[in-house]
């Protein structure tokens, strides 16, 4: 089996996908004449509901050089994370499939109050 990976996964938050995003474009050329962009939009990807992030898997070939030096700085500046295909899977699951919530406990059973006493009539005069 080889050890060559085929995809590789990351998580990026919206201001650092768009720069990288505008990085791929400029760095291939596009648009041009049959292709208008390198990365999908950020609203394009499956996004994680508590911090917006959004997920996407890349062909391993298509990153160059100099593609590796811009990822990692991206990562070092905190707004991108590369993933191992477990973890990205678990949160693409997550977004496609999420976990039924916790059901609310219930507090347990009290009798309740019992109503104040009545009013005695008035007297009578």
């Amino acid at each position: 089996m080889s050890n060559l990976r085929t995809y590789r996964f990351f998580r990026a938050e919206s201001t650092a996908y768009s720069a990288l995003a505008s990085y791929v474009d400029t760095s291939r050329g596009y648009p041009n004449d049959t292709i208008d962009r390198g990365l999908p939009l950020f609203d394009w990807l499956l996004h994680e509901e508590e911090s917006g992030w959004g997920i996407k898997a890349i062909g391993s070939w298509r990153f160059t050089g100099e593609d590796d030096i811009v990822v990692a700085e991206a990562i070092a500046q905190g707004g991108v994370e590369e993933l191992s295909e477990e973890e990205y899977n678990t949160i693409r699951n997550n977004i496609l499939d999420p976990p039924e919530p916790e059901p609310e406990e219930e507090p347990p059973f009290s009798y309740p109050e019992p109503p104040p006493p009545p009013e005695p009539p008035p007297p009578l005069p």
